[in-house]
């Protein structure tokens, strides 16, 4: 009898153990499928970003899809914006920003031209953000290129003032905030940044940027 009880026993529990396994399991495949969803709604986005360039894939024999840019825009100050939006491979990922900074008890940088009050007067809110970009979820390499497409975009819309948030780095990769230290010495290297300042603690904070803009 104590035998049959035992082996009720543990029958119960190995249902159990299958029990909790096939929920785990269940669970894993869902959270698999949504982050399969996320990657597809990412690329859909960044693929529609680069179509506002007039960048489009050209499919070869082999299959192999590659990007060849649009013909230029009759207009030489608009071509030349287009032309440096995708030609992102000339932004380097090594630029120290550190030696380009302002000191300043929160990030701050300053073309060499502007005034040394303009950082001051972009967080205060002088120009109103007009434009944002999140860059969450984004490869180095699809983030540069989607911020060279915002900011062009941006200026062609008139926006003096946009936001940038690049995240603290908590859902990366070990931990590691690539794109906070990367964005910084994109936009520096960009002519039409005139300055940018870490946002204000309501808006981002650490984790994103107010961005001063040339005019058209």
């Amino acid at each position: 009898m104590a035998g049959s009880k035992e082996s009720f026993a543990s029958l119960l529990g190995l249902k159990e153990t299958l029990r909790i396994q096939s929920e785990e399991r269940a669970k894993a495949a869902a959270e698999e499928e949504k982050r399969k969803k996320e990657r597809q709604a990412k690329a859909h986005e960044f693929e529609n970003a680069m179509k506002k360039l007039g960048v489009k894939p050209v499919k070869l024999h082999n299959d192999v899809v590659h990007h060849e840019k649009a013909k230029p825009d009759p207009y030489p100050r608009q071509t030349k914006l287009d032309n440096e939006a995708v030609l992102t491979d000339s932004l380097s990922d090594h630029i120290n920003a550190d030696l380009y900074l302002d000191s300043d008890e929160r990030l701050s940088y300053r073309a060499k031209n502007m005034a040394a009050d303009i950082p001051k007067k972009l967080r205060a809110g002088t120009w109103s953000i007009k434009g944002s970009l999140d860059l969450h979820g984004y490869t180095s390499d699809e983030a540069r290129a989607l911020l060279s497409v915002f900011i062009t975009e941006q200026m062609k819309a008139g926006h003096r003032a946009v936001r940038i948030i690049h995240g603290q780095g908590f859902g990366s990769f070990q931990k590691k905030p690539v794109l906070k230290e990367r964005v910084p010495g994109w936009l520096i290297q960009k002519k039409e940044v005139l300055a940018f300042v870490e946002a204000p603690s309501f808006d981002g904070g650490a984790g994103a940027l107010y961005v001063l803009l040339a005019p058209l």
